[in-house]
């Protein structure tokens, strides 16, 4: 791939996916595991990247299985192309929709934690920044 060429976020994602997919397999972690790191990583990629241009504050588990969907189905041949084989991606991708569907509660609290977390640091940054402009210390 041309590296003058960009990627739209979806490219990014199912490339980040495919590499963080390999590294996980090669780690020997069991799958149910792994499942769990990639639903992490998913969620982690939707609130950096999605969230701020979302139109609504509502968000769920089927929220991320959207913004998966949507990558897979959006994905240009040069992605698939540079990947080899799409099929890892779609195969783990099956397990996250199961993952997300029996374990509601978990998969749900992963969000949760996770967009607490964004959002302690956007408002620290904040304090930071406003702080900075006024010339006080933290």
């Amino acid at each position: 791939m041309n590296k003058t060429e960009t990627l739209t976020k979806e490219e990014k994602l199912l490339l980040l996916l495919q590499m963080f997919i390999e590294r996980l397999k090669k780690s020997d972690f069991a799958q149910d595991k792994i499942i769990r790191y990639i639903w992490l990583f998913c969620v982690g990629y939707y609130i950096k990247y999605y969230l701020p241009q979302s139109k609504t504050d509502l968000a769920d588990r089927f929220t991320i299985i959207s913004m998966l969907s949507n990558a897979l189905k959006s994905s240009s041949p040069r992605i698939i192309q540079h990947l080899g084989y799409e099929h890892e991606i779609t195969f783990f991708f099956r397990f996250m929709i199961h993952y997300a569907i029996d374990n509601e509660e978990d998969a749900e609290g992963v969000y949760l934690e996770e967009r607490v977390k964004y959002e302690k640091a956007i408002l620290l940054d904040q304090v930071i920044a406003t702080r900075k402009k006024r010339g006080t210390r933290i």
